[in-house]
């Protein structure tokens, strides 16, 4: 909101000086202190979300992290990960194969992930702990050790093949209009993202990385 309010810098300072003078000192030192994350057990709290920066090629990817043992749950490059209906089958699949659901989901408010709040609060609605109800779903931004995975992905393999693609859009070699050339794409990458599973050990995650079935239409 504007309110068309100027103010001179030094007054400014003064006053966040006046009201605030340890943090002011610490910032001008440096030194703050980053929220530290913690986590109950295992199972207890997940975070899910959707990962889009190779969106533009044809592929969306979607995830789902233990936030205490940093486990990755399911990992799964498909064509969309936008429909709540996708969402809900990874969460489904999970429960059943854990036979368990997590005590509470983290995500962001996408409406993707309105069909697995529905369903999560379902199932743990008449448990006794204090996070039974619809108190086991939070929404907010802020989801960071998923966010921590998917620097991780984007530094092993995501931006070298955004770098690949974007070169290759230049020499006209793949464009991003033509759905043949998403189709290629997105054959290609199955069997590449099946090997990225076991260099993925290397930061420590067991995961289990699906990739859809990918059928390239008939071409005339």
């Amino acid at each position: 909101m504007n309110y068309e309010i100027q103010v001179q810098q030094e007054v400014v300072i003064k006053v966040q000086k006046a009201l605030d003078p340890m943090g002011v000192e610490t910032r001008s030192r440096r030194r703050l202190r980053r929220r530290v994350y913690t986590s109950t057990g295992p199972n207890f709290l997940i975070h899910i979300d959707g990962y889009d920066k190779l969106k533009p090629y044809g592929i969306c990817i979607h995830g789902a992290i233990d936030g205490f043992s940093r486990k990755m749950l399911w990992l799964k490059a498909d064509y969309s990960n936008n429909n709540p209906k996708h969402v809900d089958r990874l969460y489904i699949d999970h429960v059943k194969k854990n036979r368990q659901e997590p005590r509470l989901i983290r995500a962001d408010g996408g409406s993707e992930n309105g069909l697995v709040r529905l369903l999560h609060v379902a199932l743990r609605y008449d448990n006794w702990d204090q996070q039974s109800g619809d108190r086991n779903f939070i929404t907010g931004r802020s989801n960071q050790p998923i966010e921590r995975f998917w620097g991780n992905l984007r530094s092993l393999c995501i931006q070298f093949l955004r770098n690949l693609f974007r070169c290759m859009q230049n020499a006209d070699i793949l464009r991003g209009t033509d759905p043949v050339h998403i189709e290629c794409v997105r054959f290609c990458l199955c069997l590449s993202f099946k090997r990225i599973w076991g260099s993925l050990y290397s930061y420590g995650t067991c995961i289990e990385f699906e990739v859809s079935d990918i059928q390239t239409p008939f071409i005339e």
